[in-house]
């Protein structure tokens, strides 16, 4: 028998699985503490830095189109990617390479804050 206690409102589930538990707790939370859910993921996106515009930043970078959209992308999402790409940049192609370098060297001018 596995049990949990909601983080909210200390009521107790109780399943024969853990999967069960987490099933009747997710169901328990959205129903109960729906605005605090909400709140929770709207973090978690904000602290996360919108991690699908740096996936995007960086397959920009690699067909060549980031310089002409530069302008679509933050400070922090090429705080999150520069120390990837510092890692990575002697295995990429030519043409990023020198993409690469020009962002990274105006990066106090290209993105805004």
């Amino acid at each position: 028998m596995y049990s949990a206690t909601c983080s909210q409102c200390k009521k107790v589930i109780r399943a024969k699985t853990r999967a069960n538990l987490l099933n009747a707790l997710r169901k328990h939370l959205w129903k109960y503490h729906e605005a605090w859910m909400r709140r929770r993921i709207k973090a978690g996106r904000a602290k996360a830095g919108g991690n699908p515009a740096v996936l995007r930043m960086l397959r920009d970078f690699a067909t060549g189109d980031f310089i002409p959209k530069y302008k679509e992308y933050k400070r922090a999402q090429y705080e999150v990617l520069k120390p990837v790409l510092d890692i990575i940049s002697k295995h990429m192609p030519p043409p990023v390479q020198v993409a690469w370098k020009v962002v990274d060297k105006s990066a106090d001018i290209v993105f805004k804050k």
